[in-house]
């Protein structure tokens, strides 16, 4: 959320109860305990091994299929197709990495000690299984991960004149790298101790017409060696592919050029009139609307005075019933900070909001329907000021306030950014008023 650790025990409980993240994530627990089950049952028979085996797997696309429907391809809504690529993305990756950490730590000890100096063989053929593997996987990530770059990054200029497309440059380095070790093991020494006198005959075919390399002759000493080097090869491969996913988990909390392309100075329409505006039930009165104190440097207020106007979630608030105030950050990562604030029914609130980025943001506080109400209105009014009573706009590195008084009655509410593309991205916040549970 943003806040300090001290705050976990309130805010955990929030998010995920009241969020959209929390609702998908409580799919997660019964999915990961469906595979420790499954695994200890495996420990203790090995008569049901497949279906145990499908089964984890069904589980284990379960818990992915969660991470994906969170992320940047859920922005534009779920069930999407790049929530899908994204999904495949991730299995395959699950594939090729998960397998070069299971072989590093499990079957490799075992494999080293007991079968390499007896059975060259079957340390060959389990390596052919491995590469088989990674080959499939590597297939798949290259078709997903080409789709999801560019939908992310827009243009080919994303990818060298941003921040995200250097990080993914360094990704794509660290899996380049990756293949290259892979192919040195698959098409040079694999061969080589794929039979104990040399290549097989299609392969020696292959090779000697392609590239012109001819057989090699070895002993079982030589053979071992090879097997060796595997060993190291794929537990250096195992080494990379952390840095891989270290990268790719900076990547999930950036934000892709591709919904930064249009930044505005501001827009919105002006909502004062109840039923012609689409942004709830509203009414006019003639009162103070939002204003600061006037302790408020003049850059920091936001209007001056302005129709106090009633919403079904709310209303603008008055300086001399305000009881608490809320700070809040705007970030360029297109997220609030905190993301998830705990208000009382009936409470009057001063949000000071501070543009703490590099673009333009808003704060706009509404229930879920004028939210997307309001992002209806930005797509076809772009280019006009913000005028709503229930939002300001900001500027990099301003401060504005906005004061307002919530309902009687518990509910969730939430603040969001419209500015093109940044509500598509995420940068929405929770509102609590009353206990968490309420609605």
């Amino acid at each position: 959320s943003g806040g300090p650790l001290s705050g976990l025990p309130q805010v955990i409980p929030e998010v995920l109860q009241a969020t959209r993240y929390g609702s998908i994530w409580w799919f997660r627990p019964p999915l990961l305990l469906v595979l420790w089950l499954c695994w200890l049952i495996g420990l203790t028979s090995s008569r049901r091994a497949r279906w145990l085996g499908i089964l984890m797997f069904v589980a284990l696309a379960g818990v992915a299929f969660t991470r994906s429907e969170t992320g940047h391809p859920a922005d534009h809504g779920d069930f999407r197709f790049g929530v899908f690529m994204d999904w495949f993305h991730l299995l395959a990756a699950g594939l090729w990495v998960g397998a070069l950490f299971c072989m590093t730590l499990t079957i490799f000890p075992v494999l080293r000690k007991k079968v390499s100096e007896r059975r060259p063989e079957l340390a060959a053929e389990i390596f052919q299984r491995l590469s088989t593997l990674a080959g499939t996987g590597l297939a798949l990530i290259l078709v997903t991960g080409i789709w999801t770059a560019w939908k992310q990054l827009g243009s080919w200029s994303a990818l060298f004149g941003t921040t995200y497309g250097h990080i993914l440059l360094v990704k794509l380095s660290l899996v380049a790298l990756l293949i290259l070790i892979g192919a040195q093991n698959r098409f040079i020494r694999l061969p080589r101790i794929r039979r104990a006198h040399g290549l097989d005959a299609r392969w020696n075919r292959w090779m000697h017409r392609v590239v012109r390399i001819r057989p090699v002759q070895q002993d079982a000493a030589s053979q071992r060696r090879e097997i060796g080097h595997c060993y190291r090869a794929v537990a250096i491969e195992s080494l990379i592919g952390v840095a891989v996913l270290v990268a790719a988990s900076v990547l999930l909390h950036g934000m892709p050029p591709a919904a930064m392309a249009r930044v505005p100075a501001g827009f919105g329409t002006l909502s004062v009139q109840g039923g012609g505006t689409g942004l709830g039930s509203a009414r006019a009165e003639s009162s103070p609307g939002m204003s600061m104190g006037s302790s408020m440097p003049a850059s920091s207020r936001t209007h001056a005075a302005s129709p106090r106007v009633h919403f079904s979630f709310g209303e603008n608030g008055r300086t001399d019933q305000v009881t608490r105030t809320i700070r809040i950050q705007a970030l360029d990562t297109m997220r609030f900070s905190p993301s998830i604030v705990h208000v009382e029914p009936g409470q009057t609130v001063r949000f000071v909001v501070t543009d703490a980025g590099r673009l333009d943001h808003e704060f706009v506080i509404g229930d879920q329907r004028e939210q997307e109400a309001h992002e209806r209105k930005m797509e076809a009014h772009s280019d006009m000021p913000m005028h709503d009573p229930n939002g300001i706009s900001l500027k990099p590195g301003q401060t504005r306030s906005i004061l307002w008084r919530f309902p009687d009655r518990p509910m969730r509410l939430e603040y969001a950014c419209h500015e093109p593309g940044h509500f598509a991205a995420g940068m929405i916040g929770q509102i609590v008023v009353g206990r968490p549970g309420a609605r």
